[in-house]
C-alpha cells in the first residue's frame, strides 16, 4: 500500500510557532530532548522538533540514551558497541548530523550526566509479582508500575491481573525506571531546565523522565504519531488525556473552515474501503457484506469490543466503567435477557486473534458464559461494517467501532473509556439502569457530531519542514539521509537482545 499523502494541510501550519505560542518565554529557554527509541519515525519527529527549538532561540540539551539504559526500550535496535565493531553507526549518529545542519552546536548534545548511578530507595519487589503487585510499585514518589507493565516481556504475556511476571525483568525495569529518573533529574537541575521533551508518555524510560520533570515542577512536552496525512504531532498533555483530547477536536473542528467536511468524511471512508494504512491487519480475514445467520423480526443489539491490552493500564476509576470489559459484557447480556425478539451479537475484535492465547481463551469463555448470544469470533469472515449497519444499536466498550456507527447514523452507547464520549454522538453509560432505559427509549442520533474526530485522526499534529519523506519512506535534508545501522549489526544486535531477554525472563 502507497505511503499516505503528507503534503495536506495539517492541524497547525508550523511547529515553532506552536511552540512561541504555547510555551511561556522561560519554558523555551532552556530545553531537554531525551530519546530512548531508535525506530526512524520516531528520530525523524525527534530531529524536527530540536531544529524548531534551536530554531525559536532554544538552547537545547539533546540526549539520545536509547542504548544506554539498564533495560533496552522497546524503540532499542542497536548497540552502539556492537556497530562500532561492524564498522556501522546506530541511528543517532545520521540524526545528529541532520540536526548539526540547522547549526546546532556539538556542545548541545549530552550523555547522560550521572557517571555512576546508585539509585536511592528502590523498591522491595513483593511476592508474587502479580501484575497488581507491579503496578502498585513506586520511585521517588512517583508511580513506576503502569509503565513497567506497558512493556512487555514477549508477544505471548497476557494481562490477566493474576499472572507472575519474571522476578529479573521487572528488577531490571526498576533499575532501568530510577536509571533515568535520576540521570533526567540530574540533567535539569545541571543545566537550569525547563522543558522536557518525551515521546508518548506512556513507556517505562519516557515515563521516568516526566516524572522526574513534574517533580521539579519543570514542564513537559510530548511527540508522537500525527494523522494519518500528517507525520507527527507534539501537545502539552500525554494523548491518553482523552477529555483534553476531545476538546482539542472540538477546537480543530471549529478552526478549520471550508474542507473539514471532506477530510473527515475521507477517514471514515478510508477505514471501511481498506485504504487507511494497517487497516488489512484487522480486516483482512473478512469478507465485505458478509453477516452470520441472524433471527428474522428480532432487534439486533451488537457489542464491539475492545483490544483489552490498550485500555488495561489507563489510569482510570474502572469501577466506573462496570469494573472490567467482561464485567460491561456480563451486565449487557443479563439487560437483553431480558428483552423479548432482541438478540445480542458480540463482535470480538478482530486484533484479538493476534493477542496471546491465553487473553483471547479468556476473553471467548466470558463470551460463552452469558448464555445467550451470537459470537462473531475474531477470525470470523463477517464484515464489521455490514454488522454495524444491520444492528439496530451498537454498544462498544470504547473501541472505535463506537465512533463509526455513530458516524453512519446508528443509536451507539460506550460501556467504557472512549475518546469521543464527550463529542455527542454516543451516549455513555455508567450504570445498569441507564443501560436498561438506553435500550428501551427511541435515541436521537447526531452523525455530523462524529466528524471532528475523523478530522483529527486525518489531520492532526505537523507536517514535516526541516526534513523531507521520500516516497520510497526515505527520510532526509538536502543529500543527507536519515540512515540506520548496517543489517549485520542490526542482527547482531537482535541476537545480543533475544539473550538478553532470555535470561531477564528465566524462571
Amino acid at each position: 500500500m502507497p505511503a499516505p499523502e503528507r503534503n495536506q494541510r495539517a492541524e497547525h501550519a508550523s511547529l515553532t510557532e506552536f511552540l512561541e505560542s504555547n510555551l511561556s518565554a522561560n519554558q523555551r529557554q532552556r530545553v531537554g530532548l531525551l530519546a530512548f527509541h531508535q525506530w526512524p519515525w520516531v528520530t525523524a519527529a525527534f530531529i524536527e522538533i530540536a531544529v524548531a527549538f534551536h530554531q525559536i532561540g532554544a538552547e537545547t540539551n539533546i540526549g539520545f540514551w536509547a542504548d544506554d539504559t539498564p533495560l533496552p526500550d522497546p524503540g532499542w535496535s542497536t548497540s552502539r558497541r556492537i556497530s562500532r565493531l561492524t564498522g556501522s553507526h546506530t541511528i543517532e549518529a545520521s540524526a545528529v548530523e541532520l540536526i548539526k545542519q540547522a547549526g546546532v552546536s556539538s556542545d548541545s548534545f549530552t550523555r547522560p550526566p550521572l557517571r555512576r548511578h546508585s539509585p536511592r530507595g528502590l523498591p522491595v519487589l513483593p511476592t508474587p509479582l502479580t501484575r497488581a503487585a507491579v503496578r502498585s510499585l513506586d520511585y521517588q514518589g512517583s508511580g513506576m508500575g503502569r509503565s513497567i507493565l506497558q512493556v512487555h516481556p514477549d508477544f505471548a504475556t497476557p494481562i490477566r491481573d493474576d499472572l507472575v511476571w519474571p522476578r529479573r525483568w521487572i528488577r531490571r525495569a526498576v533499575e532501568s525506571y530510577a536509571w533515568v529518573y535520576d540521570q533526567t533529574r540530574e540533567l535539569i537541575q545541571r543545566h537550569d531546565l525547563q522543558t522536557i521533551l518525551v515521546f508518548n508518555g506512556r513507556f517505562t524510560h519516557d515515563r521516568a523522565a516526566a516524572a522526574a520533570a513534574e517533580a521539579l515542577g519543570v514542564n513537559v512536552l510530548y511527540y508522537d504519531y500525527g494523522g494519518i496525512e500528517t507525520y507527527f504531532d507534539v501537545t502539552l498533555t500525554d494523548l491518553h488525556d482523552w477529555d483534553d483530547l476531545q476538546e482539542r477536536m472540538l477546537r480543530m473542528w471549529e478552526q478549520w473552515g471550508d474542507g473539514r467536511d471532506e477530510v473527515a468524511h475521507a477517514w471514515f471512508a478510508n477505514r471501511e474501503n481498506r485504504s487507511e494504512p494497517g487497516m488489512d491487519l484487522f480486516l483482512s480475514e473478512q469478507d465485505p457484506h458478509h453477516l452470520p445467520p441472524l433471527p428474522e423480526g428480532h432487534q439486533i443489539v451488537a457489542f464491539f469490543s475492545s483490544s483489552g491490552d490498550e485500555i488495561a493500564e489507563l489510569d482510570l476509576e474502572w469501577s466506573r466503567y462496570f469494573e472490567s470489559q467482561e464485567g460491561a459484557l456480563r451486565t449487557l447480556a443479563a439487560v437483553v435477557d431480558e428483552m423479548p425478539n432482541t438478540t445480542l451479537v458480540v463482535r470480538t475484535h478482530p486484533h484479538m486473534r493476534l493477542k496471546p492465547q491465553d487473553d483471547r481463551d479468556r476473553w471467548v469463555a466470558a463470551v460463552e458464559a452469558i448464555g445467550r448470544n451470537i459470537h462473531v469470533a475474531p477470525e470470523s469472515p463477517t464484515d464489521s461494517y455490514a454488522l454495524m449497519r444491520t444492528a439496530d444499536r451498537v454498544i462498544t466498550y470504547g473501541s472505535t467501532s463506537g465512533i463509526e456507527a455513530a458516524y453512519r447514523g446508528k443509536p451507539t452507547a460506550t460501556m467504557g473509556p472512549a475518546a469521543y464520549q464527550l463529542l455527542g454522538c454516543v451516549t455513555p453509560l455508567a450504570t445498569v439502569d441507564e443501560l436498561r432505559a438506553w435500550l428501551h427509549e427511541s435515541v436521537a442520533t447526531h452523525p455530523e457530531r462524529a466528524l471532528p474526530y475523523g478530522l483529527m485522526m486525518q489531520r492532526r499534529g505537523f507536517n514535516l519542514r526541516w526534513l523531507r519523506e521520500d516516497e520510497d519512506g526515505t527520510i532526509r535534508r538536502g543529500d543527507v539521509d536519515l540512515r540506520e545501522a548496517k543489517p549485520l549489526a542490526q542482527k547482531a544486535s537482535h541476537v545480543l537482545g533475544a539473550l538478553r531477554k532470555r535470561w531477564l525472563t528465566a524462571r
